[in-house]
Parts: C-alpha cells; structure tokens; sequence
C-alpha cells in the first residue's frame, strides 16, 4: 500500500493503516534517534512519543508534503524535549549501532577479513568523529538521505551539511591512511561500502 493511502486512512482513523505506517517508518526513526541519544530505553521513549503525536495529529497529515522530514524533525524536537527534562543521560558507544555493508555474492576469506577489518575501523572512527559531523555522516551514509534533506531536518544550511561531511570524510580518510595506503581507492570504498 502506498503512504499516501495510509496517511489518508490514517487521517480517517484507521487503527490498522496506522499500525503499517508505525512499521513502515520505526526503525528509521530509532536509528535516528538514536544518533542523537545514544541510549536505547530513552529512544523507545522518544520514538514512542513521536508516533503517538503523529496519532493525535492524524487529522492533518495529508497536507504533509514530506512524511520522512516530518517524522526525522519531530523526532529532533522530541529528543531536545527528552534532553531538557533528564537531567543526564548515560552515552554508548557507536558500535552498537550496526554499519551497513554491501557484500560480494562469494568474498574469499581473505575480502572477508579486509572487510570485517574496514567495518572496525570506520566505525571506530566514525564514533570518534565530532557529534554534528557523525550525526550528518549517518544519515548521508547510512540512511541514504540527501544534503536537502538532512539540512531540513536539523535546521542547519545545505552548505553546512557539505562542509561537515567533507570534513567527516577526510578525518575518517587521514586515520584510514596508515591502515590502506592506496587512499584513492579507499575513498571510492568508504564512499560505496558505507551505506
């Protein structure tokens, strides 16, 4: 079923259509939450009152032009709602969020070595990367969106969103270095690997 048909049946109270719509855009919305939070329980939290939100305003989705914007920017709103009323929160570390990767059909032991050892690194240096430029790196690499798209989404100018994610790539490249040194090739990698 097309979103714009669950939107409309949604906006009709349609308690199933909005059960597929909760489906259709969890995990994306967690994943990004959890970019900004970094602790699970409070996520759940966030993304829990992000879909209950959308439920009460369910009357006026259908004139939202952009649903994923919507949702990553009530998402953003929720998380600085959450942060504003705890008082800390307990940060983890970037590896447990999984890194996507494309794999060959048949690696030989040797690629998958290589690979898992790339994987390691780069989230290893993502993690380390300044919070703005790892959120943004994220979301380009990860959830394939677009520098419109991000920029919307954290209020911040699609030149920012260039620049941090230029700046992303060459700390990410500079540490990569010592490990492969053929760094022409490992950029078309992070580029085409990271997902």
């Amino acid at each position: 079923m097309e979103i714009e048909q669950l939107i409309y049946l949604i906006s009709q109270d349609d308690q199933k259509a909005f059960e597929s719509f909760y489906h259709h855009y969890y995990e994306q919305i967690f994943r990004f939450c959890f970019y900004l939070l970094k602790e699970k329980e409070a996520c759940r939290e966030v993304v829990s009152n992000v879909f209950f939100s959308a439920w009460q305003s369910r009357k006026k989705l259908p004139e939202v032009r952009n649903m994923e914007t919507y949702l990553y920017v009530a998402t953003r709103n929720e998380v600085n709602r959450y942060l504003s009323q705890s008082s800390g929160f307990r940060e983890t570390s970037l590896g447990e969020i999984p890194m996507q990767y494309e794999a060959s059909d048949d690696p030989s032991p040797e690629e998958e070595l290589q690979r898992k050892e790339l994987s390691g690194l780069i989230s290893r240096f993502v993690s380390e990367l300044p919070e703005r430029c790892r959120v943004i790196f994220l979301l380009t690499h990860q959830d394939g969106l677009k520098p419109k798209e991000i920029a919307e989404i954290l209020s911040i100018s699609e030149s920012t969103i260039r620049v941090q994610l230029k700046i992303a790539l060459e700390k990410i490249a500079n540490q990569l270095r010592p490990y492969f040194p053929q760094l022409g090739l490992l950029i078309l990698l992070l580029l085409n690997i990271v997902k």
